[in-house]
């Protein structure tokens, strides 16, 4: 998404561009059978062989059954569409019209439940939600301070817990919140994060500010503050051993 910076050019960040999730549909929906069909002895000495897999959420049940149903009314597939997402949107995608955290849920495809056409489908709706917002009234010099307080409630308020843990949703919120004080003469919200991984991309979304003053090719993962942030929340989400700085020594 390309946002309008206050002196007339635009500046973007892609969402869900750095995801990093790990699932296997199969391995999930045989667990979940394994564990509904057992006997409570069966089940207690079937402990040490069960994988020890994150439950699969209903709402990403659900909307893989929606999306299955339509495509056996429809006889047709999503890979028939692998070249024009659009299309894919426009006959089938849209018309499910899912709410945010089932969008969120697809797009991260945490437990392997869909394709890479509903994962782009979902990326892309998700974006166009945020875009609206800064849209909003039409500003024709781009999106205004009050814009971005909108923004900023929404992420707060309209996204759900699984969400708010991601990082995208903190580029999200960070890049709100260094648009806002810079279009505000510097004055700050109470819907401001106090999280760490967002204060760094916060201010490295300033630090591309000033940078492309003198470069206007500079990018926000070229920024100091973006890795670290990054490095930050690979170690929260204990991760952080397969990490490695893009400026490590090593390398």
């Amino acid at each position: 998404m390309s946002f309008f910076s206050s002196s007339g050019g635009t500046y973007s960040f892609s969402n869900y561009s750095v995801a990093k999730y790990i699932g296997n549909a199969s391995s999930s929906i045989s667990t979940r059978v394994n564990q509904s069909v057992l006997s409570p002895d069966d089940e207690s000495k079937d402990k040490t062989k069960t994988p020890d897999l994150k439950p699969t959420p209903d709402t990403a049940v659900d909307a893989r059954a929606k999306l299955t149903d339509l495509y056996g009314d429809l006889d047709t597939t999503s890979s028939k569409y692998k070249d024009d997402i659009e299309a894919f949107r426009k006959d089938i995608f849209d018309d499910l019209e899912f709410d945010r955290e089932t969008l969120h849920l697809i797009a991260s495809n945490e437990n392997g439940y869909f394709s890479d056409e509903e994962i782009e489908a979902a990326k892309q709706v998700m974006q166009e939600q945020l875009d609206e917002i800064l849209k909003k009234d039409a500003p024709e010099a781009g999106p205004t301070a009050d814009n971005y307080l909108s923004l900023l409630k929404y992420l707060e308020e309209e996204t759900s817990a699984e969400e708010q843990k991601s990082f995208e949703w903190a580029e999200s919120k960070a890049s709100a919140q260094a648009a806002y004080k810079r279009l505000s003469g510097g004055k700050e919200s109470d819907l401001f994060s106090n999280d760490p991984v967002v204060n760094l991309l916060t201010k490295a979304h300033e630090d591309l500010f000033d940078a492309q003053k003198t470069n206007p090719d500079a990018k926000l993962e070229s920024m100091s503050s973006y890795d670290s942030a990054q490095y930050q929340w690979e170690r929260n989400n204990n991760s952080y051993d397969a990490y490695t700085s893009p400026d490590a020594w090593w390398k």
